[in-house]
């Protein structure tokens, strides 16, 4: 099996599975787009070795050291954008949390409030 045999399967592959988990809900549309750049990237590649090839030579590279640098720096620019984006999400996630604490503790000075009024209300001697 040579190299532009293996993209191409890695290609479809990775393309056939993001479209199984983006319909199946285990995988957001927005990371799908990221993965789906990757496949298409993966097939062109094994379609069309030239490019790598005149990658290679431009760059003066051995072909496997290219398909290696290419490789390692779309997982690279795609594990960095999901990293801000989990970075995010936490942050929201904290800021959430935080003001539900908030909202729940004046919720309950509230109910308190609410309480001693009745009481008072309903025992107009004291």
């Amino acid at each position: 099996m040579n190299a532009e045999l293996l993209m191409l399967l890695g290609g479809t592959s990775a393309f056939v599975l993001t479209v199984y988990w983006v319909r199946h809900r285990d995988l957001r549309e927005k990371y799908a787009v990221g993965w789906l750049a990757v496949a298409f990237l993966l097939l062109l590649c094994g379609l069309a070795p030239s490019g790598i090839m005149a990658f290679a030579d431009a760059s003066r590279l051995s072909y496997p050291a290219a398909v290696l640098f290419i490789a390692l720096a779309m997982i690279y620019v795609f594990s960095f954008s999901v990293s801000l984006s989990l970075t995010r999400q936490y942050r929201r996630s904290v800021r959430m949390a935080q003001e539900l604490a908030l909202l729940h503790g004046r919720l309950n000075e509230l109910e308190r409030r609410l309480q001693s009024a009745e009481a008072s209300a309903s025992h107009p001697d004291a």
